[in-house]
């Protein structure tokens, strides 16, 4: 069996896909990865076959998108669709074709709406997955992609029909190369079938989020635990990062993730400062810190890339940007989380966080110094470390890369058999 799973997204959406890749290896899968040309090398590290990446880089995207601010809100992200979306497309609908050649069955996320001609064009199975709540319409969890605090419920459907325009735009976008495979211009049944037979659509986020499937999903949409990355222990840290570690209480790690470059760097040192006003020790990630003043980073640790799964557990906290996968690492660790969040789901996970009672509100770019201070004393008082360490162990017992990986080769199997079943002419 031959797995072809493709992304655009950033690390955050590659990493899950990489666990997955490595799930469906161990039980004999064949499985290449395609993703933006910034992760290739972090692909082949872990033991994953890269497909070869298209020239599309997502951290030049990201800059240039902060710098029109294209992600803002929906109204701007469509009004630069044609300066920020369509050129890349060409390149990367190639590298897709090429990445799903020979395969029997295609893993692709809804950034890379190429991955689905791919599948069509080779008559092969596909699976639309996303880490957030996004694919799926339902008016009972927001649109994690589009939701802001402001937001009531009545925006829901707003916000999820936002995200299927912009799959129709895409769609749009493709209609050249779809005829050019001698494809429909559009595909038959939209995004709830594919090849005349119901295309799944996986949302996979952690148990402590979402804990069961929305009443009102269709059939062809799916619940699954995040891919989670593996556990490890704190034999791979490096040495100097363990002598901190014993030299005191346990720190708070800070670390904002593909987002550091966009880090507000006044926001970031009042954060710096409420630390030292309560006299917490930090791990700092290098990319952070190089945003910050020298003497705020005066007695704390600057780390460059860890492995997260290891260090959290040995952490009194973890302060991010709320992506999915930092979140369920912590998550699964066991340790409180507080969040600066900018764009997207960041936002939803945030409140999400504070609802189950392991995060204090998260920071905005007005929160002061004092009320930092006070973030900070909730993040780390005891009552929120036994809220978060008593989610943690049923949350480890789950295998979302494993239950991907189980469900793409059953799909396949159903995809064939079903085909095989279809009268013939």
């Amino acid at each position: 069996m031959k797995v072809s799973i493709q992304t655009l997204g950033s690390l955050g959406d590659v990493m899950p896909y990489i666990t997955t890749a490595r799930a469906l290896m161990a039980g004999g899968a064949d499985v290449t990865l395609m993703a933006p040309r910034d992760y290739t090398a972090t692909i082949a590290a872990h033991g994953v076959t890269p497909a070869p990446p298209p020239a599309f880089s997502l951290n030049e995207w990201n800059a240039e998108a902060e710098r029109r601010g294209t992600l803002t809100n929906p109204v701007r992200f469509f009004a630069q669709w044609n300066e920020m979306i369509v050129p890349y497309v060409d390149d990367i609908t190639r590298h897709c074709l090429k990445a799903a050649e020979g395969a029997d069955i295609v893993l692709g996320n809804s950034i890379c709406a190429p991955a689905r001609v791919a599948a069509e064009a080779y008559g092969i199975p596909y699976i639309l997955s996303a880490q957030q709540t996004a694919l799926s319409p339902t008016r009972q969890v927001p649109c994690a992609m589009m939701w802001h605090p402001w937001h009531g419920n009545w925006l829901t459907p707003v916000a999820y029909g936002a995200v299927g325009l912009a799959q129709r735009l895409m769609l749009h976008a493709l209609k050249g190369h779809r005829r050019a495979l001698g494809l429909p211009a559009m595909p038959n049944g939209g995004t709830s079938r594919h090849l005349g037979q119901p295309l799944p659509r996986v949302t996979s986020v952690s148990p402590a989020l979402i804990s069961a499937p929305p009443s009102d999903w269709k059939p062809n949409d799916y619940l699954m635990p995040y891919p989670s990355l593996d556990i490890q222990g704190p034999e791979v840290l490096p040495p100097a990062l363990m002598d901190f570690l014993r030299a005191g209480g346990a720190p708070i790690h800070v670390g904002l993730g593909s987002f550091e470059s966009d880090a507000e760097q006044e926001q970031m040192s009042r954060l710096m400062r409420a630390i030292r006003r309560l006299g917490l020790r930090a791990i700092l990630s290098a990319g952070l810190a190089e945003r910050l003043p020298a003497d705020l980073t005066e007695g704390h640790l600057v780390a460059g890339p860890v492995p997260h799964p290891a260090l959290f557990p040995l952490c009194a906290g973890v302060i991010h940007h709320g992506g999915a996968g930092t979140l369920d690492t912590a998550l699964r660790a066991g340790v409180p989380q507080l969040i600066v969040p900018d764009r997207l789901d960041q936002f939803w996970h945030a409140a999400r966080l504070r609802e189950i009672g392991v995060a204090p509100a998260h920071i905005t770019g007005r929160t002061t110094e004092d009320e930092m201070a006070a973030l900070l004393t909730a993040l780390t008082s005891a009552e929120m470390a036994a809220r978060a360490q008593a989610l943690a162990p049923p949350l480890r017992a789950r295998d979302g890369a494993a239950d991907l990986a189980a469900f793409t080769r059953a799909e396949t199997e159903r995809f064939q058999h079903n085909a095989k079943s279809r009268p013939s002419g």
